[in-house]
């Protein structure tokens, strides 16, 4: 595949893994909120949301390394650190994003321990709403001061 390509597919189906965050954190905080136990088919919606994010993670990576954004980025790092767009594609945007997929993955295992515990959901809202402000704040919104990229492609 092309660099177009996966520009256009990673840009799109963003919108499925933003759609999966809301879902997610709106879900996970009904079920701390309520002190819901944490079960088995709790689990399984999580990992497949979790999913959603690794597919979208790959799409990146693959864009990444395809990128001349990014290939101009490592050649001169010492100008371009200093270009706002060049730095936030080739160091900010994959670095907190890697990190919080990474994270979100961490934090799917990590809940085995929860499992029929109301400590279930509690645990992951602490960690979420953080996985997901990382996130939101990391994605090249149109009206983002760190670099403006239009919403659809």
């Amino acid at each position: 595949m092309y660099y177009s390509n996966f520009l256009l597919l990673h840009s799109y189906f963003r919108w499925v893994a933003i759609i999966a965050l809301i879902y997610q954190m709106i879900w996970i905080y009904l079920g701390h909120r309520n002190q819901k136990p944490f079960t088995k088919s709790d689990q399984g919606i999580l990992i497949i949301l979790c999913m959603i994010f690794n597919i979208q993670l790959l799409l990146g990576w693959m864009l990444y390394l395809q990128s001349p954004l990014v290939a101009y980025f490592f050649k001169e790092i010492p100008k371009s650190i200093k270009l706002r767009e060049v730095r936030f594609f080739g160091l900010e945007h994959v670095t907190m994003m890697s990190i919080s997929i990474v994270w979100m993955n961490i934090c799917s295992f990590q809940i085995k321990k929860h499992i029929d515990s109301k400590k279930g959901f509690s645990f992951l809202w602490k960690r979420y709403i953080w996985i997901g402000l990382f996130i939101l704040a990391s994605i090249p919104w149109s009206f983002s001061p760190l670099t403006s990229r239009p919403n659809w492609r």
